[in-house]
This record gives structure tokens, C-alpha cells and sequence, in this order.
């Protein structure tokens, strides 16, 4: 089984919700974003099983093409 990356953890009070992880691309700001991108919560931890597809998310998302699938 591949081995998560952790993106963020949840944050200790209501203003800090989420704590990045310095292997969060940039501009990602938004809890919605990264789970739209593949990111799922486990427990406290924001993860990915697929880094390098989370990466090109980024990149397709950031090329103001991204439309998310709602199906």
C-alpha cells in the first residue's frame, strides 16, 4: 500500500483551521480546493495517495481550466 503524503493538519483553534505542510503547492488556500484535488482527511491529517496526480491537479487547476466534475 503507497504511503500518504500529509498536506495539512487541523488547526488547534477556530482562526487557524488548517496547518500547510510545506508539501502544499503555493497557492492552495482552501481546504475545498485540496480535497476537489484528491486530498482526504484522516483523522487530523489532510493526506494524498497519489502525490504526483495531486501535483497535476495543481498545475491543470492553476491553468484556469480546472471546471470541477460535480457527477
Amino acid at each position: 500500500m503507497a504511503e500518504g503524503v500529509v498536506l495539512g493538519t487541523r488547526g488547534t483553534s477556530s482562526m487557524v483551521k488548517i496547518r500547510w505542510t510545506d508539501k502544499i503547492p503555493g497557492d492552495i488556500n482552501d481546504v475545498d480546493d485540496a480535497t476537489e484535488m484528491g486530498a482526504t482527511w484522516e483523522g487530523d491529517e489532510l493526506v494524498t495517495y497519489d502525490y504526483d496526480g495531486f501535483l497535476e491537479q495543481y498545475e491543470f487547476y492553476v491553468s484556469n481550466d480546472y471546471m470541477i466534475d460535480n457527477d
